[in-house]
């Protein structure tokens, strides 16, 4: 069959075929038009995002759904809106973003951004196709076992306190005995007592639970989070130098800013304040949690959603 056969079949199939197909990806997908309404929104998209396809169909993209943002917290919707670099040039993009989960959290995709033409080759609106990419490990193996031996946050279904120390232990061996370095994040949540005021304690367990997917869904497999306090966690981040925990930390930092969740028709965020150390061959759990949680007041005490690595 040469080629102008082929293009013949592909004309012939039916615009329902090509619904179907799109509607069974595996990948996130849906389209809008030049007035940035969101026309179609498969299966995978509603899974990958939360939201369903009757909350998401009829509405302009840029209208607090996805609100996708790049590493720097620039909003897609804005600053890099993809249909207007179509309409000037640009063909297909492929871009590193965050999204916004329905349950509030920012979760990393892949996503590629392609024009819809019409038949006279005009460009009508974009398909974006993504994927998530956050990290399938993030918990050590045998989760039963960790809840059978209480060391399972309840409310964010990560590791608890007793379960960081142990963790942290561990990790402080391997360093004296090989050498494995590795840093450790203190992250507190603003201003969640005055959230907890406002709003009710049930929203506030809500924004906490939404800020710890986000950490957790923007750390690599092989890094730890656990719940510290009530409103603290605590992340270990292997294989790093200060300045490796530092970009680690702000990212965080930038991705916990941009998270929010809506009670009572309202957007609720905050931000965070990060304290953050790398760990020493003679540090006890104690002395490296001290340390951290020093920095991370001393966040605080200059003004909160920022990150300290050694007090100024």
């Amino acid at each position: 069959m040469n080629p102008i056969d082929k293009g013949n079949i592909l004309k012939e199939i039916d615009s329902s075929c090509w619904i179907e197909i799109l509607s069974g990806s595996f990948e996130g997908i849906f389209l809008i038009d030049r007035e940035k309404n969101i026309l179609f929104w498969n299966k995978s998209a509603e899974k990958i995002s939360g939201y369903p396809s009757s909350e998401a169909l009829g509405r302009k993209c840029s209208d607090k759904l996805l609100v996708p943002i790049d590493d720097q917290g620039r909003l897609l919707c804005s600053e890099l809106c993809p249909l207007n670099k179509i309409q000037t040039g640009t063909s297909n993009q492929i871009l590193e973003l965050y999204i916004h989960h329905r349950e509030g959290y920012r979760l990393p995709v892949l996503m590629r951004i392609a024009p819809l033409k019409s038949r006279t080759d005009e460009v009508i609106g974009t398909a974006h196709i993504f994927i998530d990419t956050s990290p399938r490990l993030t918990m050590p193996p045998r989760i039963d076992e960790l809840n059978r031996l209480d060391l399972i946050d309840p409310l964010t279904s990560i590791g608890n306190r007793n379960f960081l120390k142990i963790y942290l232990q561990s990790r402080l061996q391997e360093m004296q005995k090989f050498g494995l370095t590795f840093g450790v994040l203190f992250i507190d949540i603003d201003r969640l007592a005055e959230i907890n005021d406002l709003y009710g304690r049930s929203t506030g367990d809500r924004l906490i639970a939404a800020i710890a997917r986000t950490l957790l869904n923007n750390l690599r497999f092989i890094d730890i989070l656990g719940r510290w306090e009530d409103d603290a966690f605590l992340a270990i981040i292997t294989n790093v130098n200060e300045a490796k925990l530092d970009v680690v930390a702000n990212k965080l930092r930038l991705l916990a800013q941009n998270s929010f969740i809506f009670t009572n028709g309202l957007s609720v965020s905050t931000t965070v304040s990060i304290g953050a150390t790398m760990a020493r061959k003679r540090d006890t759990v104690k002395e490296i949690i001290d340390r951290a949680e020093k920095l991370m007041l001393h966040s605080k005490w200059l003004g909160r959603n920022r990150v300290c690595l050694r007090l100024s």
